[in-house]
């Protein structure tokens, strides 16, 4: 073997030699002239970080910066580079220099900072719906729009029965459907998507759909292929650029996301249109109608108000993408999960015989009797978090974070996997277990202040409550009416991909009916 090793480095080495000596004198400046800018671009680099109080981290390469470097889970190669350079550092790519964080007392102390709100310009989300209060616009349109939008969910029911009833009459359509499938193996993303979607169109437009309507499946069709395209580190984002050059676009699916989308987009436009028509001020429906009272009043008292037309329906776009796509993704994993560890499942099994019975539904009020069922919800958003990393912030002004100088306009990103996976605050992190999320004597749930399972600081997803309602009565109703079983000779991989989710690739399970 090292023989062999030495035989091809000689072979190279010969080669190389040759090639230099065959080139023109022409051929041989530009070949100096690149070799000098690669050298030029390193020393500078290297220069620029040990004189600055900028965090610490690896030279990559010219343009492209340290993109080669990285695989499809960034987040884990984040995780090595985090070994080397510690919880807060920083990375190039392509145009952008991001700070990385890890680390729950560093990230805390990171989006707790007012200089921290911000979102980049050229954030990926912006080609899918420019005018976003929650994804791309400034911090005095967000605090607006956010504060519109979670008072709405709770005056349409959100902490009280109706949306609890909404829900549960949409889990008993998703449970029928599993109960015809008679045991056999399915792909159960097929049923659960347009369900999961059907909660937030009860939520914006007050009706659900049925599975085979035309409207359900194109909604649901176009925001599987919308969301398969997006990351964090989009194209778009490291090489700006990049987005006038149409080919390009075309080749890295740019274009086909915001298709996607456009398609989505124009049917909330309609829906809108419809409301507009029938609406009754004394009478809000849904958060559309809210939406349309609360921009005429605003619009009274200031003309330049950032309630309009284009703002409901960004809103309405992030509310629907958003909260189908990350709790629906959150109960593939649960369900994935319950079929890789029978043990785990059985025991939410007797603690819902105890506590809710055979026959009536859940009630989200029985989460405070039921700290397994609890723990395991939390284990399952700790163990696999299906936002690795957290949706990019961009520095307002110049602010510290542990010790580190952040100027302004600086790209930074949490890896809440990492935080989630921490030797340092978790047991075994890589194994899954609810355990951790009791206290000694089982009977009660001690949430970790290292859990950050809704993000953190004051851009914490508003959606919380409405998911955690959502995952307990999907848990809890699947498991009290059927078994979570792999087809045989069926063994658990836990493949996934991570796209602004961390998606699992496509599994079948079976149900098998309880009673």
């Amino acid at each position: 073997m090292e023989y062999l090793n030495k035989l091809v480095i000689s072979n190279l080495r010969s080669g190389i030699q040759k090639m230099v000596l065959e080139l023109s004198p022409f051929q041989y400046q530009i070949l100096f002239g690149i070799c000098t800018f690669f050298v030029a671009y390193l020393i500078g680099n290297l220069i620029k970080k040990l004189r600055s109080n900028f965090p610490p981290g690896p030279i990559g390469l010219p343009i492209v910066g340290y993109l080669p470097f990285l695989s499809e889970n960034t987040h884990l190669d984040l995780i090595e580079l985090g070994k080397k350079y510690g919880d807060i550092f920083s990375i190039r790519l392509g145009s952008e220099n991001i700070v990385i964080l890890h680390g729950a007392d560093i990230i805390r102390e990171a989006l707790a900072k007012p200089e921290l709100l911000g979102r980049h310009p050229d954030n990926p989300m912006k080609a899918i719906n420019p005018f976003s209060a929650f994804f791309v616009r400034d911090v005095h349109v967000w605090k607006e729009q956010r504060r519109f939008v979670v008072q709405t969910m709770r005056d349409l029911g959100l902490g009280r029965t109706k949306i609890e009833e909404d829900v549960l009459d949409e889990i008993n359509h998703f449970l029928e459907v599993l109960k015809n499938k008679n045991g056999q193996p399915i792909d159960v993303k097929e049923p659960l998507s347009p369900s999961m979607s059907n909660n937030i169109c009860a939520l914006i437009f007050g009706k659900r759909y049925e599975y085979d309507d035309p409207d359900r499946q194109l909604l649901d069709k176009n925001l599987d292929e919308g969301n398969e395209f997006l990351t964090q580190t989009s194209a778009s984002l490291l090489f700006p650029w990049i987005r006038f050059i149409p080919f390009l676009n075309k080749f890295l699916h740019i274009k086909k996301s915001q298709e996607a989308f456009d398609k989505i987009r124009n049917f909330f436009v309609q829906e809108i249109q419809k409301h507009v028509k029938s609406l009754d001020p004394r009478n809000i429906r849904d958060f559309i109608d809210g939406y349309l009272v609360e921009m005429k009043t605003q619009q009274e008292k200031n003309p330049n108000t950032t309630f309009n037309d284009d703002m409901l329906v960004s809103n309405v776009l992030d509310i629907f993408s958003a909260g189908s796509e990350t709790v629906r993704t959150t109960i593939l994993w649960f369900v994935y999960s319950m079929a890789a560890f029978p043990d785990v499942q059985k025991k939410i099994q007797q603690e819902i015989l105890e506590i809710i019975g055979t026959e009536r539904n859940p009630e989200f009020l029985d989460l405070k009797s039921m700290p397994y069922t609890h723990a395991v919800l939390l284990e399952q958003m700790r163990w696999k978090t299906i936002v690795p990393l957290n949706l990019i912030h961009y520095s307002l002004d110049d602010t510290k974070v542990g010790g580190y100088d952040i100027p302004k306009n600086t790209t930074v990103i949490a890896n809440f996997w990492q935080a989630h996976n921490d030797t340092r605050y978790w047991d075994e992190p890589e194994k899954f277990k609810p355990e951790r999320f009791l206290s000694e004597d089982g009977r009660s749930v001690v949430k970790s202040k290292y859990f950050m399972g809704f993000s953190s600081g004051k851009r914490v997803c508003p959606g919380e409550s409405m998911a955690y309602l959502e995952m307990f009565l999907y848990f809890t109703s699947m498991l009290q009416k059927f078994d979570i079983v792999f087809p045989p000779g069926t063994k658990p991989t836990f493949d996934a991909k991570l796209t602004i989710t961390y998606r699992l690739e496509p599994f079948k399970v079976q149900f098998i009916p309880k009673h």
